[in-house]
């Protein structure tokens, strides 16, 4: 692990798009992923700093107060956590941190896509040749944030999304979390297979259905007097439009005949003059009237076409004329035949024509398409036994789904709990808790099935032989509760391959024997994934490949936090500050026989 500060003076952290190697490529390539570098600005009293991570266990270390938390906030902050304003260095405007990681190239299109999900579609072409995944979040002194995946901004929760993936952080507050019955389901919920998770989420959806069904039926059965207004009144309206025989079509053939009964005698008048002028004495030259005076044209342009061809079309249009004239008169004749003033219909048609104007005020423009409508309301009104038998019968199908589901979750928990129980147990004897058994049990839940199954988990230790089980909640020694946890999260190491693994200070309570054993299980998940362990404790920072330390101190008149990597005798002194609180022969006695028991 490498350290540089003054960071701000040399490449300063915003602005840099497209971005620059910020660190050599590690001398060995790991098939996990790995933070290769974190960069803080003007966090509280960081004021700049770079941190240049290696492969295995990284070890942080520092006096109580020297900033360590400073750091933990900085992680938390890079991994989408809360954006606190009170974090960002006072009169610097602003706080950022970044991140690089460095992902297999086999996984990481995968590692990707499960943590941004469309997002990464758009980003492709950044991270495409990127050689890094690279993190970073901007916080103002208003509280106000940003975040970036490669140089493009992106929203926290796609941030908080990719850190998840990368990243799996444990804290003091663990603990705490530790004790939560939805925690502890969870962490047990973690080890079904990906056939019985499904069979979990099928399980949520169906009771989900089923409750829908139950509040229907029940919206039904508790609505009877109201379902009989319903039902009496959209019979009236059935009756009524029936009664009614609404047609549009009718309705435009009565307005029609309306119009005609109330202008007969115009009707009359018209038709007569067009008739008389058409066949008699409308013409005074031509006694037979206009069919006389077109048929005697004709007779006389054909005569002449003899002579002169040209006049042929003309007289065949003439012809033409004079045969639709004699049908226009003949339906003149028909029509003045049928008209006849009869104020007795034309009184019917008004008051056929009055009730529909008053349908159309009451059902709408359209009243037969509304008593189709209303048929269809009454019926399905109607037939509430029918409907009710119908959601009697879908929920019985439900509930007997659920039993089914309920019954193969339960299974498929009392198996991963075996597994976790296992994994567990075994974690606790290299923690120097050999003794202490530890148990996943599973009891039936108070409220019945629900959602999320009939059962809720304990997780219970038994500190000594002899003694009783107690739940996690109720275990007073916090050395003993941090193992316990450390433990959990060791067992679930395996369903979290590739992620870098972050402790902060998780080995609080604890000391001599069992901080080596907590360091030597430290060291060994460090060779499979990359491990920070922030860390008050010498025997844990002697295991570590890499060590950092947290100083503070003093610049223009302004306390800051000052980070470095130390090896070789410093690293020696550091460790030997951590065993006694001084640095003498003794002490740095001991750190080396540490050194060379971890290193």
């Amino acid at each position: 692990m490498d350290v540089v500060e003054g960071r701000e003076k040399d490449v300063p952290l915003e602005g840099r798009e497209p971005r620059p190697a910020l660190v050599p490529r590690l001398e060995r390539v790991e098939s996990f992923s790995v933070i290769t570098e974190i960069s803080v600005k003007n966090i509280a009293l960081i004021e700049s700093a770079t941190l240049r991570f290696a492969p295995g266990l990284n070890a942080i270390t520092g006096e109580t107060g020297a900033g360590k938390t400073l750091l933990a906030t900085g992680l938390q902050l890079l991994l989408g956590g809360r954006a606190r304003a009170e974090s960002v260095r006072k009169g610097s405007g602003r706080a950022t941190v970044e991140g690089a990681f460095s992902l297999p190239q086999e996984s990481r299109q995968m590692i990707l896509a499960d943590a941004l999900g469309e997002l990464a579609e758009d980003l492709s072409e950044e991270l495409e040749d990127a050689e890094e995944i690279v993190l970073r979040r901007t916080v103002s002194e208003e509280g106000r944030s940003r975040c970036y995946v490669n140089g493009v901004t992106v929203p926290v929760r796609a941030l908080a999304s990719l850190g998840e993936r990368l990243v799996s952080y444990h804290g003091q507050r663990d603990q705490a979390r530790l004790t939560d019955p939805n925690e502890q389901l969870a962490i047990l919920d973690g080890f079904l297979t990906e056939e019985e998770r499904e069979a979990r989420e099928d399980l949520r959806e169906t009771f989900r259905e089923v409750r829908r069904l139950r509040a229907e039926l029940e919206s039904i059965l508790t609505g009877a007097e109201a379902r009989e207004r319903e039902v009496d009144f959209l019979r009236f309206q059935v009756s009524e439009l029936e009664a009614a025989a609404f047609s549009a079509e009718e309705l435009e053939e009565l307005t029609r005949e309306r119009d005609r009964l109330r202008n007969v005698t115009a009707l009359m008048d018209a038709v007569s003059g067009a008739t008389s002028a058409l066949s008699s004495e409308a013409l005074s030259d031509f006694s037979g009237g206009a069919l006389e005076a077109v048929g005697g044209a004709t007779r006389d342009l054909q005569s002449a076409s003899a002579h002169d061809a040209a006049l042929a079309p003309l007289a065949e249009r003439l012809a033409a004329a004079s045969a639709e004239l004699e049908d226009v008169v003949y339906e003149l004749r028909a029509y003045a035949a049928s008209l006849e003033a009869d104020p007795t219909r034309l009184d019917e048609v008004e008051d056929r024509l009055a009730g529909f104007r008053a349908l159309q005020r009451k059902y709408g423009e359209d009243p037969a398409a509304y008593l189709e409508e209303a048929r269809t309301r009454l019926a399905r009104t109607e037939n509430v036994e029918g409907e009710t038998a119908d959601l009697e019968r879908r929920i019985r199908e439900g509930e007997e789904r659920l039993e089914e589901l309920t019954r193969r979750l339960t299974a498929a928990r009392e198996r991963a709990a075996r597994i976790l129980s296992e994994r567990v147990q075994q974690n606790l004897a290299g923690l120097n808790l050999g003794s202490t058994v530890f148990r996943a049990r599973l009891e039936k839940s108070s409220e019945g099935p629900g959602p999320l199954g009939a059962e809720r988990v304990e997780f219970v230790i038994r500190p000594n032989p002899g003694e009783p089980e107690l739940p996690v909640r109720r275990f007073a020694s916090g050395g003993e509760l941090s193992r316990v946890m450390l433990a959990v999260r060791l067992a679930q190491e395996a369903l979290e391959p590739g992620a870098t693994y972050i402790f902060d200070e998780v080995d609080a309570g604890i000391g001599g024997e069992t901080a080596t054993a907590v360091g030597a299980k430290l060291k060994e998940l460090g060779k499979r994934n990359q491990v920070l362990t922030i860390t008050h404790l010498p025997q844990i920072a002697s295991e570590a490949d890499a060590h950092v330390v947290v100083e503070k101190g003093e610049s223009e008149g302004r306390t800051t936090t000052r980070i470095r990597a130390v090896s070789g005798e410093e690293r020696r002194r550091e460790l030997a500050r951590m065993l006694s609180g001084r640095i003498d022969d003794a002490s740095l006695a001991h750190a080396s026989e540490l050194l060379v028991g971890g290193g």
